[in-house]
């Protein structure tokens, strides 16, 4: 029988899902904030240091969302329990691929801003696919409505990202 990552059971948490979102936010809006400093062009310096504030808004917010869940009651849940181990597997699903913290490095290498646009819509299309996957898996459904506006503000920046692409 094949198994989906819903599948998972007791080892999924919708509290620690919110944690490496918080995580992911935190890398984007690393990302942005280099790309805005690679560019001469004012209209993309503005385009990433929106997508920065924006990212960095929704770390704030998530944050701490995040902690009132943890230390609010629904934190007493079994649902809500996560070990070590499921921390590192979801840490490691996400970081390869969604603002990879050696990208953040690797962006003198991208030298061109279409190069940092392409890197930047992919991450961005990642993280919709992570978050639309939290969401179906979420247990609760304050949880579940996060992960899906954190899914809609990611396509809102893969729109934005590519319109400016598309200009170049």
């Amino acid at each position: 029988m094949k198994k989906n990552a819903c599948d998972m059971g007791n080892l999924f948490s919708d509290l620690e899902g919110l944690r490496i979102a918080v995580d992911m936010e935190a890398r984007g809006r690393d990302f942005y904030k280099k790309a805005a400093a690679q560019t001469d062009n004012k209209e993309h310096k503005a385009l990433f240091m929106l997508l920065m504030n924006e990212e960095t808004t929704h770390y704030d917010q998530f944050t701490q969302l995040y902690n009132k869940i943890k230390e609010g009651k629904l934190s007493d849940s079994n649902d809500y329990l996560f070990d070590q181990e499921t921390s590192k597997y979801l840490t490691v699903l996400a970081e390869p691929h969604i603002f990879p913290k050696d990208k953040e490095k690797a962006l003198p290498e991208l030298k061109t801003v279409a190069e940092i646009l392409q890197a930047a819509i992919q991450d961005e299309k990642d993280a919709i696919l992570f978050y639309d996957a939290l969401a179906k898996c979420a247990k609760f459904e304050e949880t579940r409505n996060i992960f899906n506006l954190l899914k809609a503000e990611e396509q809102t920046h893969v729109v934005k990202l590519r319109e400016i692409l598309d200009s170049l």
